[in-house]
């Protein structure tokens, strides 16, 4: 990776919007229902690598603020970490942006329950941990898959010049 000044600016401006939006909607973006917008930024790693750092500084940004401390900031964001190297493995693989769009929510389903609860204090069970699982998975699936995979096949089709750009940003 180039660390330019130019690559550091795209990779701040996306670190700063993911953080922005999640702690600006902290009542949707935290918690065992969580519909973190911010999440469909995930995807732009699939079109360039640059991005899958940025939007874990975003996350860790963003996990300064959550309610669950320490937990969230190391375990939160290790989460995040994890999905952006399958979705980069994914797009080296097979190229398929459906199948990136699902590492999100998987990652996110298994980690985020034990952040929540071990965060919150609460004993991790398999009664407790389930139910905020599937709340968890149903928001990154969502946000991530059903917003912002539809998003990135629009701007696909509409807008290839834009993809270009995004892929050929220094990385």
């Amino acid at each position: 990776m180039k660390l330019n000044i130019k690559t550091m600016a795209i990779m701040a401006m996306v670190a700063a919007i993911y953080a922005t939006v999640t702690i600006s909607q902290a009542a949707i973006g935290f918690g065992p229902i969580q519909f973190r917008i911010a999440e469909s930024l995930n995807l732009l790693a699939f079109f360039n690598p640059i991005f899958a750092p940025a939007v874990v500084l975003g996350v860790l940004i963003a996990n300064l603020f959550s309610p669950y401390g320490l937990v969230d900031i190391i375990f939160g964001t290790g989460a995040s970490a994890i999905a952006m190297l399958l979705i980069l493995a994914t797009k080296k693989l097979t190229n398929n942006l459906f199948i990136a769009s699902l590492w999100p929510t998987i990652v996110n389903a298994i980690i985020i329950p034990l952040v929540i609860l071990i965060g919150g204090g609460s004993a991790v069970t398999f009664a407790a941990f389930m139910p905020i699982a599937a709340t968890v998975a149903l928001g990154q699936f969502v946000v991530v898959t059903v917003f912002g995979y539809t998003l990135c096949r629009v701007l696909m089709a509409k807008y290839p010049k834009f993809i270009e750009m995004l892929a050929s940003l220094p990385a």
